[in-house]
């Protein structure tokens, strides 16, 4: 978490710059976009996968995880290519996507939070929202 946290900053940061200037300046945006999201998933995945290992989740949610996380990763791409398409609102889906996968990682390895959150009902939610916040910005992005 004390990683993904200056990530996920830079990362809301970045969707949130649509004064880049042209040319080379929207090239280095794109492209710190592209490493700083990038980054910020590769560790949301790890903290899945240490939270799988090491904690208690169910079996097919870890399977749901597999195709959730690319998917929310490339969804939070399209968000932030709105943003910088004078779509500011899209920022939401990058803001909140992260939250939501860093959430259910937390609560898979504490026993604590298993107590007051069952699992079926956690994961089922948890892995609903992160679709919907997933297929909103490429709907909204396919429309507009």
């Amino acid at each position: 978490m004390a990683l993904a946290g200056p990530l996920y900053v830079l990362m809301i940061a970045n969707a949130l710059n649509t004064r880049a200037g042209g040319g080379e300046a929207s090239m280095a945006n794109g492209f710190q976009a592209l490493f700083v999201t990038g980054g910020l998933w590769i560790l949301l995945a790890v903290m899945l996968i240490a939270a799988g290992i090491m904690g208690s989740m169910p079996r097919w949610a870890a399977v749901a995880w597999i195709v959730l996380i690319p998917f929310s990763g490339v969804a939070a791409f399209v968000a932030i290519d709105m943003c910088s398409r004078n779509m500011p609102g899209a920022a939401i889906f990058p803001a909140l996507l992260p939250l939501a996968i860093a959430f259910y990682a937390t609560w898979a390895r504490s026993k604590r939070l298993h107590d007051g959150l069952p699992p079926r009902q956690t994961s089922l939610l948890t892995l609903g929202a992160v679709l919907v916040l997933s297929v909103l910005p490429m709907a909204f992005a396919a429309v507009y």
